[in-house]
């Protein structure tokens, strides 16, 4: 009998991944490899003043999450933690990285380290605001 279930979001996502790696090297004769994570703090003293994610996956670095308290930004701190997470990228052989965002963060930001739109949708996340997606190839 086929039937639909909840499943926790993370047991699911094994399942998936396995099954998606499977049709991968089915169909390109490619072996899926591990997600290497890469997550990197900034504090000062105790203070937390913001910090990076990224996953790098294959041939691909994917950004997830930078951001740098408002008392500490123009400071340096972001492009700091933008350069890291790039040699991170580097030193694991990706080609590219990727990394969104939204029209009111830092999309200039990215662009003056060659961060380049390869996409945007309109009223995402909500009505009135634009999704950036930015490739830069290294």
């Amino acid at each position: 009998m086929i039937e639909y279930k909840k499943l926790n979001q993370a047991q699911n996502e094994t399942h998936l991944i396995a099954q998606l790696s499977e049709k991968q090297e089915e169909e390109k004769n490619i072996p899926a490899e591990e997600n290497t994570p890469f997550s990197l703090a900034l504090y000062d003293n105790d203070f937390y003043i913001g910090g990076i994610t990224a996953n790098k996956w294959m041939n691909e670095t994917h950004i997830s999450l930078l951001a740098i308290n408002k008392e500490y930004r123009g400071k340096g701190y972001g492009t700091e933690l933008l350069k890291k997470a790039e040699d991170f990228a580097s030193a694991s052989g990706t080609k590219l990285i990727t990394i969104n965002t939204q029209d009111y963060q830092a999309k200039t930001f990215y662009e003056q380290y060659g961060y380049q739109v390869f996409g945007q949708l309109k009223d995402t996340p909500f009505i009135g605001t634009t999704k950036y997606f930015l490739v830069k190839r290294i």
